[in-house]
């Protein structure tokens, strides 16, 4: 017989519960969150208010650390965000199918943190919400 795990949130990007403006080009990550008791994790974006700058461009995923301390990066990420307000997401584990390049089984490491990095000129992606939930 299994036990039921419910989902529950491993790590989130916000301002004491609110949205997070991000802005200015270059990358940043979550720093590194405890995977030991997970098997699935879904990596959730979205983005209430209009991107502005030039050509501005929001990737996220995640990266997975092996014992030695090496970063593996980008076991997961969603699809670029651009232009418009949208959302994204990703998914990986040990329950997960393997569909296309999206996700594919994996048994998680002990660690793994979320990045994310802007891209063109002067970059705001208002009312940002980034979330890594897992079970």
């Amino acid at each position: 017989m299994s036990i039921y795990r419910p989902a529950r949130v491993l790590w989130n990007l916000s301002d004491s519960g609110t949205p997070k403006s991000l802005n200015g080009a270059g990358s940043a990550n979550s720093g590194a969150i405890n995977l030991i008791s997970i098997s699935d994790v879904w990596l959730a974006v979205t983005v209430v208010g209009t991107p502005t700058g030039t050509t501005p461009t929001l990737d996220v995923g995640l990266d997975v650390q092996d014992p030695d301390g090496n970063w593996y990066p980008t076991v997961a990420k969603i699809t670029q965000l651009t232009t418009t307000a949208g959302r994204g997401s990703a998914y990986i584990g040990l329950h997960m199918p393997n569909v296309a390049s999206t996700s594919a089984a994996l048994v998680l490491p002990s660690y793994g943190r979320v990045t994310w990095t802007l891209g063109g000129t002067n970059p705001v992606y208002p009312q940002t919400s980034i979330a890594l939930m897992g079970r």
